[in-house]
């Protein structure tokens, strides 16, 4: 199969500086902890025996604002492809480049952007962001920020016998 709809395709589109990994690779990618995801990382997720990246569009969180699940776009993610469906695709009768397009992770997907809400963080394997990978120490990110600030101001009201 040719390059471009991979879910590695997808988000080297989205992200440029995302860098295509092998197999191996994927998970020296880890760098930012599964609950500190923010919009715009890369998800990875552990599917069958190979890995599948999607890019985060939102953060859903809860009341006290942890991140409890994710929206995501991606490509190539869904059922495995039939041998009726690649017939159909790619005009090919071979059942040899079948098994490979199988053994390679191609779905039913393949080269189609979907999207999925409310997807858990059980889910998710590790993630990677682009904001971490691109400075040496990384920044500290919006919702650590605000986790400080929201310490602050709970060690404020506890003095004042209030909670935010």
């Amino acid at each position: 199969m040719e390059r471009g709809g991979y879910c590695v395709d997808y988000i080297k589109d989205r992200i440029p500086s995302f860098q295509i990994p092998t197999k191996d690779d994927m998970v020296a990618l880890k760098n930012t902890d599964v609950a500190e995801v923010a919009e715009g990382d890369v998800v990875i997720f552990a599917i069958k025996n190979y890995w599948h990246v999607a890019y985060v569009e939102a953060v859903r969180r809860d009341r006290r604002g942890e991140a409890t699940a994710i929206d995501v776009s991606e490509m190539n993610f869904g059922d495995g492809l039939s041998f009726a469906e690649f017939k159909a695709r790619w005009k090919s009768k071979s059942r040899n480049e079948w098994s490979r397009a199988v053994c390679c992770g191609i779905t039913e997907n393949y080269d189609l952007v979907t999207w999925r809400k409310n997807v858990s963080l059980d889910t998710v394997k590790q993630v990677w962001s682009p904001d971490d990978a691109a400075s040496e120490g990384g920044r500290l990110r919006v919702n650590v920020l605000v986790d400080k600030v929201k310490e602050v101001l709970n060690k404020f009201f506890d003095y004042t016998e209030t909670e935010l």
